[in-house]
């Protein structure tokens, strides 16, 4: 398929394929990945959950790329399935960027594809992270975000109403709440003194409609900034994704992949887990057209993925892609504990360090597993930033982070039944200054010295 082609003709095989309900399709898929994770030989120790295997990761990406061969992508609305061949794949895959430009003017920064234990840090593109905010404090949220120094790009949460009315999809209300919030993350990055600075989404548009409405280069989301486009879990589509496609081609938007495979789901534990998500990956490469890709990994059961599954999947997926693919890929930490707990730092700094040496660039912190409105804030995200690039700086090895995460998993897990849930934004800063209070900055110092005892080598950083 030819690139102005592709997208016609994945509508065509979206309404000519295989038809199948969307339960055989899972089970499909359920089956095909369990036959891939024996046939390629893909395990588990759940005491190398950053694991040094060069071959094993190489026959991850092997498995993905042969498991959306055999199964497609189901298209929801019509109930059919879209076949792909090898050859489509990595001829696409060929195609996709592996430099970007994010933002403009003095704030852009560069995203570049990242191999596994790369000397060069990664960059911090985060924000809420598509986590509820309430419209009250969503200024101010933002602003807690954009002004951190180990931040390099925000993506805006999802506000609740407007003007004191629910938001419902695919109405006026979800346009011009929308509006409101694009316009919002424009002057949060004015506010700081970054007017260039990427925005990575507005994710309170919930449908096309919505997302098409941040498009406005004055005071909405400019050419420059990205959007998602979201992946239903497991390698599902709509017509509700794919018609934003042109659009933010026409633009000039970055596209983003939104993946959010289910870990104790379809595609069972973390070695089907890793193959999928590769799958998932390549599919947005080939429908999505997408410039970089973000992998959220889920547990089913508890919403993050600061586990030994979770982490594992971060590792093998990040570490197939990086050495079989030029594309740049992002992660984010979903964590169970929220602001003013050490234990939510905790999750953030085995998740940043894991993905710093597996390739990824950072993507948002989801804090409370994204259970709670308002439960986030800039302090853990610029966090996230500056434990990669200590990771990155004092060059550890996958053995060496493997062993870290491990040292830290013991000091949070018990949350995961009984989370620590911490304080909402409100009551973790100052709303007038926009600063951390002295209770969230005294958590940060605990964590980072103890990282330091580990062998990180953190620069100055802005609550020391």
């Amino acid at each position: 398929m030819y690139m102005n082609e592709r997208l016609l003709e994945i509508f065509q095989r979206s309404r000519s394929g295989t038809y199948m309900t969307e339960t055989e399709f899972d089970l499909r898929v359920a089956k095909r990945t369990q036959e891939l994770v024996k046939a390629f030989e893909i395990t588990f120790d759940p005491q190398m959950v950053c694991p040094s295997d060069d071959g094993m990761a190489d026959r991850v990406f092997e498995a993905g790329v042969q498991l959306l061969v055999d199964v497609g992508a189901y298209h929801i609305d019509t109930g059919r399935v879209i076949p792909f061949t090898r050859s489509e794949i990595m001829g696409a895959l060929r195609q996709a960027p592996d430099t970007l430009y994010l933002g403009e003017g003095q704030d852009m920064v560069i995203a570049t594809h990242r191999d596994v234990e790369d000397p060069n840090p990664p960059l911090n593109l985060t924000g809420p992270a598509g986590q509820a905010c309430s419209e009250e404090i969503y200024l101010a949220n933002l602003i807690s975000y954009a002004q951190e120094p180990y931040v390099h790009a925000i993506e805006s949460g999802a506000t609740l109403t407007y003007n004191g009315q629910d938001i419902v999809a695919g109405t006026l209300l979800e346009v011009k709440a929308v509006q409101r919030d694009s316009a919002t993350a424009r002057e949060a990055v004015r506010r700081v003194g970054k007017p260039g600075m990427h925005i990575g989404d507005c994710a309170t548009g919930m449908t096309a409609i919505g997302k098409m409405a941040a498009s406005e280069p004055i005071n909405g989301l400019r050419p420059c900034d990205g959007r998602l486009v979201a992946q239903m879990c497991e390698l599902k589509t709509n017509d509700d994704q794919l018609v934003r496609i042109p659009h933010l081609r026409n633009y000039g938007s970055h596209i983003i992949n939104l993946m959010t495979p289910l870990t104790g789901g379809i595609g069972g534990g973390p070695q089907g887990v890793a193959v999928v998500s590769v799958a998932e990956t390549l599919f947005g490469v080939l429908a999505y057209y997408a410039t970089y890709h973000y992998l959220s990994i889920t547990h089913i059961k508890w919403t993050n993925n600061s586990d030994p599954w979770g982490m594992y999947v971060l590792a093998m997926a990040g570490q197939a892609l990086a050495r079989n693919t030029h594309i740049v890929i992002t992660d984010d930490p979903f964590n169970m504990c929220g602001p003013c707990t050490d234990e939510l730092l905790y999750e953030v700094a085995g998740h940043s360090i894991i993905g710093s040496v597996c390739g990824y660039t950072q993507h948002g912190v989801g804090s409370t597993g994204g259970n709670l409105p308002d439960h986030h804030t800039g302090l853990e995200a610029g966090f996230q930033g500056e434990v990669g690039i200590a990771a990155t700086k004092t060059g550890l090895t996958r053995e060496q982070a493997n062993e870290i995460a491990l040292r830290l998993l013991p000091k949070y897990q018990d949350t995961f039944e009984n989370p620590k849930r911490g304080k909402p934004f409100q009551e973790a800063y100052d709303l007038k200054t926009i600063t951390p209070t002295q209770e969230w900055q005294d958590c940060y110092r605990r964590v980072k010295d103890e990282l330091t005892k580990l062998g990180l080598e953190f620069e100055q950083g802005p609550y020391d």
